[in-house]
């Protein structure tokens, strides 16, 4: 199975906004004002991988900035209150539908376990319960669906369109954000095959996405499915 470790997730994750954050965290201080200005901007960003696999990007990137929040909380005097951070800001494709549950799953359990360590374990068994049905990351193949419609940059609409060779049901749920949208972070490590390795199906998917696009576009390497993780 391709696995990425959480420090190597870090090492993707910190330079490309969570850095960013904390330095903002840092600047604000104690100013109420600025520390709420930047909870609002956490709240509204999105993050997506298009090769999720079980969810791991998505979860540290979750408990990252649950974290973030959380001091931000403590330093208004708000400790206990809500996080602001929806869940369905975290969205991945992933080609099995096993693995989509899984990663659904594992982001309500790390929503429980920063809720128990920030706010308490009696109100996080509160609102834990009962599970919704309703699932965000969407089953598909990544080449084969529109990035935009799943994870549109601004705006609360989701709609799945998709060309897809898997077959995969276009009848899933489709779950809007819960807010209007900031910023949009694209993550993600998918392992990948080499031209020579790559079979006849995989050559026609590479040039459906980049037909037109490159020159060169047999010599491009191939986002390889594996054990329920890649395009």
């Amino acid at each position: 199975m391709h696995y990425t470790s959480v420090p190597n997730i870090l090492k993707v994750l910190n330079p490309l906004f969570l850095d960013d954050l904390r330095a903002k965290l840092e600047e604000a201080g104690d100013n109420p004002r600025k520390l709420l200005n930047l909870r609002h901007r956490i709240a509204r960003i999105r993050v997506f991988d298009p090769a999720c696999g079980s969810g791991n990007f998505l979860v540290i990137a979750y408990k990252e900035m649950r974290a973030i929040e959380a001091e931000i909380n403590r330093r208004r005097g708000e400790a206990e209150i809500q996080s602001a951070i929806p869940l369905t800001n975290f969205r991945g494709i992933e080609l099995r539908h096993f693995s989509c549950e899984i990663a659904r799953l594992a982001l309500i359990i790390a929503e429980y376990q920063c809720d128990v360590l920030y706010r308490g374990q009696q109100l996080a068994l509160a609102e834990f319960l009962p599970l919704e049905a309703a699932n965000w990351i969407t089953c598909g193949n990544a080449l084969r669906l529109d990035w935009l419609s799943i994870c549109p940059p601004t705006g609360k609409g989701v709609k799945n369109r998709a060309d897809d060779l898997f077959e995969t049901p276009m009848d899933q749920a489709e779950i809007d954000f819960a807010n209007e949208g900031g910023e949009t972070y694209i993550c993600g490590n998918p392992p990948y095959l080499g031209r020579k390795y790559q079979s006849d199906e995989q050559k026609s998917e590479l040039k459906a996405v980049f037909s037109g696009r490159c020159k060169d576009m047999l010599s491009l390497d191939y986002p390889k499915k594996e054990n329920g993780r890649g395009f």
